[in-house]
């Protein structure tokens, strides 16, 4: 917890993936399977785009990633 003027308080950040303003995220790691790199590309868009088109964007990564499964079961 971090004392705030005022003597509100409200929990330290532990999340080691968040960025402070101005930080850029570094991209995702590849992994070699077509499906997983092609929703982590997509995902790296969030950065740059609107929120509104942020859902837009979850729904294709969870698209993608659903058919490489689909595609993982047919072999």
């Amino acid at each position: 917890m971090t004392d705030q003027p005022g003597g509100d308080t409200e929990p330290a950040s532990s999340d080691p993936t968040s960025t402070e303003a101005g930080a850029t995220a570094e991209p995702l790691a590849r992994t070699g399977v077509a499906a997983a790199d092609s929703a982590a590309d997509r995902l790296d868009e969030l950065e740059d785009a609107p929120l509104e088109e942020h859902v837009e964007i979850y729904e294709d990564v969870h698209r993608r990633l659903q058919e490489g499964l689909a595609d993982l079961d047919e072999q």
